[in-house]
């Protein structure tokens, strides 16, 4: 080679040939070193999951009491006991309140002995009605005095009837000297402290008794969600199903949803301003673990869909096209995949649409691969919690596991070592 270089340059005069050839050298006669692209980047595919799934509609919502009382003040008067604690748990009809009642029990005792003199007028009256009916017949009284006796009776009987009224008020204002609870449920605390005076008008708020041993659970579905539901069936059979599907309902500190209802109520229309539809579930809640006012999770059960497609949805992308994946072909050239994603199912995700079962997703190494560019697929499997697929309800059976928020199942390593995708 070098030879064949000297050959090629001018000859030198007056130096050496060992010179010549290492001027040659330096003065860059010989050829560029060639580019030599990169090795394939190594990912990781697989074939997507397939397996039955329940497809169900996620919405988030508030709690509401069922019951709920704000007890106010009927009669002025000062407050003589407090007769529970905040908190405590108070039947319906149960005394609260004792404010003064002698002031009361006068008015009704003075309402009461007015009734009977009024009773003790009736009858005078009535007596003399009948003597001058009696007198009339014998034409011994003319008919003007049995008009004015017939005045007299039918006003003392009037006025016996007022005077029952104003016993009755006056009953009513002393029954109201207790303050008792109109419904079974948690107190909250006094709002006003024993000794103070409290008035019927404008009432005083003494405190709030609410109930929730069930619990309301209000959300709200798009418009679009409900046009497919009243769609589906005649109106018999859609108020018949929708009555019977269950509802489970996830807090934020839970992983699953504990908690099972039924449909409730639905909104007489869809709201104009936000396009969507008002729902509301209730709840069982003996334990009293849900309260009202919280924000929560809502899901309902759509549809079983057969041989749905799931894959980890850390393989998932998203750009202004929307969602896509990768896949590797036969020629192991990256492919994109636009795809329609569905309901989440721990760490995997459930492909609607533009994905086929017989296609190598790209699951790690997702990074390294771009659509066009060939790689080195190595073959791996995605696996998962079967329990999962179902994972509406919570399936601990003791009180002590209830409690605590239950943990969702870490997602599952791929096994690049694992058997080939037809195993599954």
């Amino acid at each position: 080679m070098i030879e064949r270089q000297a050959l090629a340059c001018p000859q030198l005069a007056g130096g050496s040939l060992y010179f010549a050839v290492l001027l040659l050298t330096l003065s860059g006669c010989s050829s560029p070193n060639e580019y030599q692209p990169p090795p394939p980047a190594e990912v990781n595919v697989a074939y997507p999951l397939v397996r039955d799934v329940t497809i169900y509609m996620e919405e988030t919502g508030t709690t509401e009491a069922v019951e709920r009382v704000e007890i106010n003040a009927r009669v002025e008067g000062i407050i003589e006991e407090v007769l529970f604690e905040p908190n405590d748990e108070v039947e319906k009809g149960q005394v609260l309140f004792q404010l003064e009642r002698r002031r009361y029990l006068a008015a009704r005792d003075m309402a009461q002995a007015e009734l009977e003199a009024k009773k003790v007028a009736r009858e005078k009256a009535k007596i003399e009605f009948n003597r001058q009916k009696e007198l009339f017949e014998k034409k011994a009284t003319p008919e003007t005095n049995l008009v004015a006796a017939k005045a007299e009776m039918d006003g003392a009987a009037a006025d016996v009837l007022a005077a029952e009224a104003r016993l009755d008020n006056a009953q009513l204002d002393l029954d109201y000297t207790e303050v008792r609870s109109p419904i079974k449920g948690r107190a909250g605390k006094a709002m006003v402290k024993k000794g103070n005076l409290v008035v019927g008008q404008p009432s005083t708020h003494l405190t709030t008794v609410i109930s929730y041993d069930q619990i309301y659970a209000n959300f709200s579905i798009s418009e679009r969600s409900y046009l497919e539901f009243i769609d589906q069936d005649n109106p018999q059979e859609r108020d018949s199903r929708a009555a019977q599907v269950p509802l489970f309902l996830a807090r934020a500190t839970d992983s699953t949803y504990p908690f099972q209802g039924n449909f409730n109520f639905a909104d007489l229309a869809v709201d104009e301003s936000t396009g969507t539809f008002a729902v509301r579930g209730i709840f069982p809640n003996p334990d009293l673990r849900i309260v009202p006012g919280l924000f929560v999770r809502i899901r309902a059960p759509i549809e079983q869909k057969k041989d749905a497609l799931l894959v980890p949805e850390s393989a998932t992308g998203f750009d202004q096209a929307g969602s896509y994946l990768l896949t590797v072909n036969a020629d192991n050239v990256v492919e994109r995949r636009d795809v329609t994603l569905g309901n989440k199912f721990g760490p995997m995700v459930v492909v609607t649409s533009g994905l086929k079962a017989d296609e190598k997703v790209v699951v790690d190494g997702v990074q390294r691969s771009r659509p066009g560019a060939t790689v080195k697929p190595v073959e791996a499997t995605i696996s998962m919690d079967e329990s999962l697929l179902n994972p509406l309800t919570d399936q601990s059976d003791t009180e002590d596991e209830k409690a605590q928020p239950l943990e969702e199942p870490a997602p599952q390593a791929v096994d690049p070592e694992a058997a080939s995708p037809s195993s599954n």
